[in-house]
């Protein structure tokens, strides 16, 4: 398997479970997972470059977690990025041009990933509703085919993967875009979710689904809102 990238800040945060994010790869995601509007602009001087390097460069001035395959990165140039830009808009600038496209995953995390092609027609609202079902599906089961597992349980550990539905509604293609921080734990997960049986067809196979499981610092707050339950005992509550 190709070296998988993801940002240094990808691995900073521990804790427990808060977010569980599940999108579909060209869904209208700005709208439910966007950088905040109220995120401040920063001044970039970023020259065109190699992309993995100027990604690095990004990462440095923002401390946001951008996700990517090594391999999507390889023999691909950055546009250039000069002025003062809300840290988003700068990042799909510096992708203009690479064949790439920024996918919103979290407030402060993003996943590129190859610019999807223009649908023929605009999705009639049966196919809309049903991918919205078939995106609940994905999450579901995902999510207790992990908690089934005591040492995959949602806690501890930050997961960000990519994987594909085929059209007989098997997980296929499982790909982790950062390490959770244990080798055997990321292939036992890579394991476990090609097993997985989601019920229902994909309206394109195609397509990935991107999930991000954000754990974050449980503090006195949280606690007594009750937000520091283990997440599978939330999900079972």
């Amino acid at each position: 398997m190709a070296r998988l990238v993801a940002s240094p800040s990808a691995r900073a945060l521990v804790g427990y479970l808060t977010l569980l994010v599940l999108c579909m790869a060209c869904q209208k995601l700005r709208a439910q997972q966007a950088t905040p509007d109220g995120m401040a602009e920063i001044a970039f001087d970023l020259p065109a470059q190699p992309l993995k390097q100027a990604l690095a460069q990004y990462d440095r001035l923002t401390s946001l977690s951008v996700f990517f395959p090594s391999e999507l990165a390889e023999g691909r140039s950055s546009a250039p990025v000069h002025g003062r830009y809300r840290p988003e808009d700068a990042l799909r600038r510096l992708v203009e041009g690479t064949g790439l496209a920024v996918q919103a995953a979290a407030s402060d995390a993003f996943v590129l990933i190859p610019t999807p092609r223009p649908p023929d027609a605009p999705a009639p609202e049966a196919t809309a509703s049903r991918q919205r079902q078939v995106d609940g599906a994905v999450q579901a089961r995902i999510y207790r085919a992990l908690c089934a597992r005591p040492s995959l349980a949602f806690g501890e550990y930050r997961l960000a993967l990519r994987v594909h539905v085929d059209a007989s509604g098997h997980v296929r293609h499982v790909r982790l875009l950062d390490t959770t921080g244990d080798k055997a734990r990321d292939a036992a997960i890579v394991e476990t979710l090609e097993q997985v049986d989601v019920g229902l067809s994909p309206t394109d196979p195609s397509r990935p689904f991107v999930l991000l499981v954000h754990p974050v610092h449980c503090d006195a707050r949280a606690a007594q809102a009750g937000a520091c339950r283990p997440a599978c005992e939330r999900q079972a509550g």
